[in-house]
């Protein structure tokens, strides 16, 4: 790179920032929402997945890079996605344009942020989109979301999915236990808080979601996602 704090190259549906190791993280926040302010015009209405590579990025890093971009102009990105070999880019982007097509076909929300990691102690993330995490959630990190929240793992802290106001959003998660629960205005928090990983939690998944104007508790199966779709039916037919 000569002498700028980032690269920016970009194939149909990827967008792939280069970030230089020389810089502060600081400089390169400012000089991305810089470049995308005077580039507005250009990504208006686009839709695209971005990319991180040439240093190692914090969740909370790629959240303020990610927040830089989609303030300074409007362009949507649907998800993060790791560096990657030529051969994964193609079928990254086969899997992209199809899952786009399907996006506007249904006119659904957008696709989710992907955490591949466990959110540990500390950690405070907020999301414009449903936020799936391949790990845990600790007992002092906390996630909101304006979608749903998904855990593939033992979810404590604090949860709060829909904060635009969205009923129709969901908790699951593979072992939930959450010291503070939200969903839209909802909330509910227990009167159990542990300051540590409790991992003999045996797994059972659950979901949940506002029914009959509270937060309810449902063992996850199909008959808990076909609750989700009836309640959307019914709110499209009124």
């Amino acid at each position: 790179m000569k002498n700028e704090s980032f690269e920016l190259k970009s194939s149909k549906y990827v967008l792939t920032f280069i970030l230089s190791e020389s810089f502060p993280f600081e400089t390169i926040l400012e000089d991305v929402r810089l470049k995308f302010e005077r580039s507005a015009r250009f990504f208006r209405n686009a839709q695209m997945a971005v990319s991180f590579q040439g240093r190692k990025l914090t969740l909370l890093e790629e959240a303020a890079l990610i927040d830089a971009v989609t303030e300074s102009c409007p362009l949507d990105i649907v998800c993060v996605i790791e560096e990657k070999n030529p051969e994964a880019e193609e079928m990254e982007e086969r899997f992209l344009a199809r899952a786009l097509r399907e996006r506007d076909e249904q006119r659904g929300g957008p696709l989710a942020v992907l955490i591949r990691n466990s959110v540990t102690n500390g950690q405070k993330l907020s999301f414009p989109r449903t936020v799936v995490v391949l790990g845990d959630v600790e007992p002092s990190a906390e996630i909101r979301s304006e979608g749903s929240i998904i855990v593939l793992g033992i979810a404590m802290g604090c949860l709060h999915a829909g904060i635009s106001g969205d009923e129709k959003a969901f908790i699951a998660a593979m072992v939930l236990k959450p010291f503070e629960i939200g969903i839209a205005s909802h909330k509910a928090v227990s009167a159990i808080r542990k300051t540590g990983m409790d991992k003999d939690y045996a797994p059972d998944p659950q979901i949940a979601t506002i029914r009959e104007g509270h937060i309810s508790f449902t063992r996850l199966s199909g008959d808990a996602f076909s609750f989700l779709r009836q309640s959307s039916v019914k709110e499209a037919e009124a």
